[in-house]
């Protein structure tokens, strides 16, 4: 019988026990990156034909904003999918704060405080401005963050509101339907419209705009009230409890029409990814530092378990790991199943990274 002498845990490339092997840069792809779009509702839905509310927010987040959820209160698997806003350059629609809270003797209503949070958070003014005009009355619907993943889907969301017999479909202005656009603007205008068909109509007037990076949905009052009716109260040091009637817009719009009335949208993710491309030759890893691969005679010289692994070593590859220059392991991939590696045998192996 054939001996062959191996110290365990060594790196004998003469004998084809090779812990490690260095990537070469012509082995590694960076530059893969996919837009994947997925549906913007729970369970990936991409639209939604039910909307309720919390009847405790009334009292407490009433007069700031209303969480929109996906099913009733009775249903414990209910998520909050969207809120709605209502804000006012000059506080109108909202009722000043009591002398009773903590901050009592402010001017401030909760309409100016939602206006003043969204102009700072998007705009480079303290005014929306919308087809060259000022703003005083927006109305917000802000996507939960958890569900945007990188951005809102620009061209692929259609918002349908209805008050009355009055109805309105409401998309933005990218055309980018099919996702062949480069274009990544801060905004995007927000026109009458629908997905089947797009803008209404050339240079549509514009009714808000669309942050999609923020997730946020921002509609002008006025045109709001000019072309729906939708009775935006803007008096002074008055609850309007103007966030509900686009709460109230937006659930009549499905419960009327349940396929074309719905609220469609989309998330969008930038998936990276990096190849590594392994060549496993012919000559390496044909041994395995497993203690299973020898036994020990009673000298104490280590021979091969199998006798004929003493010319012909085989073993079988189940795990691939990629170590920095640290050896510190930073990934780990396992094989569908356990590839065959010998002397007579070259293997390439694929790691595909996502990130």
């Amino acid at each position: 019988m054939v001996t062959q002498t191996i110290q365990l845990g060594s790196a004998n490339a003469s004998a084809g026990l090779l812990a490690y092997e260095i990537i070469d840069s012509q082995d590694v792809y960076k530059d893969d990156i996919q837009r994947i779009t997925r549906g913007l509702f729970s369970g990936n839905a991409p639209s939604l034909a039910t909307f309720f509310t919390s009847s405790a927010q009334s009292a407490s987040s009433g007069q700031y904003y209303y969480d929109v959820y996906d099913k009733p209160a009775s249903d414990t698997s209910r998520e909050v999918q969207f809120s709605v806003a209502y804000g006012h350059y000059e506080g109108g629609g909202g009722q000043k704060i009591s002398a009773g809270n903590s901050v009592a003797g402010s001017e401030d209503t909760p309409t100016r405080a939602i206006y003043a949070q969204y102009a700072q958070t998007l705009l480079a003014t303290d005014r929306f401005n919308f087809d060259s005009a000022n703003e005083d009355s927006i109305y917000v619907i802000n996507f939960k963050r958890s569900r945007l993943k990188d951005k809102l889907d620009v061209g692929n969301w259609e918002l349908n509101l209805k008050v009355g017999n009055a109805s309105l479909s409401l998309i933005d202005d990218s055309g980018d339907t099919g996702q062949t656009s480069t274009s990544d603007k801060e905004f995007y205008k927000v026109v009458s419209g629908s997905l089947a068909l797009g803008p209404l109509a050339a240079n549509a007037p514009e009714v808000g705009r669309v942050y999609p990076k923020r997730g946020v949905i921002v509609l002008s009052g006025e045109s709001l009230d000019t072309t729906l009716n939708l009775g935006t109260t803007t008096t002074a040091n008055t609850n309007g409890n103007n966030a509900f009637k686009l709460f109230t817009a937006i659930s009549s719009s499905a419960a009327a029409n349940s396929t074309t009335g719905v609220f469609k949208a989309r998330n969008e993710e930038q998936v990276k990814s990096s190849h590594y491309f392994l060549r496993v030759r012919n000559s390496k890893f044909n041994f395995s530092n497993n203690p299973s691969f020898i036994t020990a005679s009673a000298n104490g010289t280590l021979t091969f378990s199998q006798p004929t692994f003493a010319r012909d070593p085989k073993t079988y590859i189940t795990t691939v790991g990629l170590f920095n220059d640290d050896n510190e392991m930073l990934a780990v991939g396992k094989l569908s199943k356990p590839i065959l590696k010998s002397y007579a045998s070259e293997i390439l192996l694929k790691v595909k990274l996502d990130f």
